[in-house]
């Protein structure tokens, strides 16, 4: 009987053992359960290179500065700074939203809302964005490759011209369904920039790029594809490279440019200014002449003779007719005057 008792003990403590053991790997099962992978700084919020932009904007500008990518559970946000010249405050930039992508994280919270187009909301969106700027809206419908779409302008600091563009890529109503069609492509675009015109402006809302896309065979935002047309590929339905017009397909060069230079005419006759035949002056009572003089002294005086002869009348030779340069000599009167009374002359 002792030996039947002791045998049961031990098998008891056995059992209540593996009891335990059982429980410790249920607990620490249920611990590794409750772990997970640390979570990367910056995963959600980031800045990345411009070729990974969601949209890229016109070859002609303006050009990617920046771009800061958010991610949520069920989209991916991204501002893609662009170049600003203007004095406006604030910064260019193309705003998307891509909805239909699916979580970064299990246990993550952080859901963005797809918010409808309406007025009140673009309104608000515009004060945002444009502060102090009053924008106009317009009433012409437009749209670009991916749809209708809408803007405004607004005069800001300056010179400055603003642009506002919004644009909601979505299937039609009556398509979507949670395994196809889904999906959604939020566009906002502000821009200022000196100078600037509505044309130039609204270019950058008519040739820009999405890029993007989702990894999910029911994500399509576009639509169903347009039917082919029932004329193609028919009898009696000619298809021209391009339609017929007047237009050539490469237009003409243009016609070259002669430059003509008038030439001013030859002088073929001369003005000659004739001089009479002989001038006689006297010198005394005419202003300082001009033109050039030469004095020929006379021999038999001194320079006080000389002196005292520049005083008296002298008789003024013109130069030959016809020269160039008029040249007078000047010869000066006798130093000795002659008085009546015959053999009284004599010599001042």
């Amino acid at each position: 009987m002792a030996d039947r008792h002791i045998i049961g003990s031990s098998q008891g403590s056995r059992r209540s053992s593996r009891t335990l053991g059982l429980i410790g790997a249920l607990f620490s099962a249920g611990l590794c359960s409750c772990a997970g992978q640390p979570v990367q700084l910056g995963s959600t919020v980031k800045s990345i290179p411009a070729e990974q932009a969601l949209v890229m904007p016109p070859p002609a500008g303006p050009g990617i500065v920046s771009v800061i990518e958010r991610r949520y559970d069920n989209a991916i946000e991204q501002e893609i700074h662009l170049t600003t010249s203007a004095m406006t405050s604030g910064q260019n930039k193309l705003t998307v939203q891509l909805f239909g992508t699916a979580a970064p994280f299990k246990m993550a919270s952080n859901t963005l809302t797809s918010t409808p187009l309406t007025a009140t909301g673009i309104s608000s969106e515009m004060r945002k964005a444009l502060p102090g700027v009053r924008m106009s809206r317009s009433n012409f419908y437009v749209q670009n490759s991916y749809g209708p779409f809408g803007y405004a302008f607004g005069r800001g600091t300056g010179s400055d011209l603003c642009i506002y563009g919004w644009q909601q890529v979505r299937s039609p109503t009556g398509t979507i369904s949670p395994f196809a069609n889904y999906g959604s492509i939020q566009i906002r675009l502000r821009v200022c920039e000196a100078g600037a015109t509505e044309q130039r402006l609204l270019a950058i809302m008519y040739h820009y790029t999405i890029l993007g896309a989702v990894d999910a065979g029911g994500w399509n935002p576009y639509g169903e594809p347009g039917p082919v047309s029932p004329s193609l590929g028919g009898t009696g339905a000619p298809t021209y490279p391009r339609p017929v017009s007047t237009e050539p397909m490469v237009p003409p060069l243009p016609k070259r440019q002669t430059l003509m230079m008038n030439r001013a005419p030859m002088m073929t006759s001369s003005v000659v200014r004739q001089r009479p035949a002989a001038t006689v002056a006297v010198a005394s009572g005419e202003a300082p002449s001009t033109e050039m003089t030469s004095r020929v002294p006379s021999p038999t005086a001194d320079r006080a003779t000389d002196a005292a002869s520049n005083a008296s009348p002298s008789v003024v030779v013109p130069s030959p007719a016809g020269s160039t340069a008029a040249t007078r000599v000047t010869v000066p009167s006798p130093g000795c005057t002659a008085e009546t009374g015959g053999a009284g002359n004599a010599c001042r």
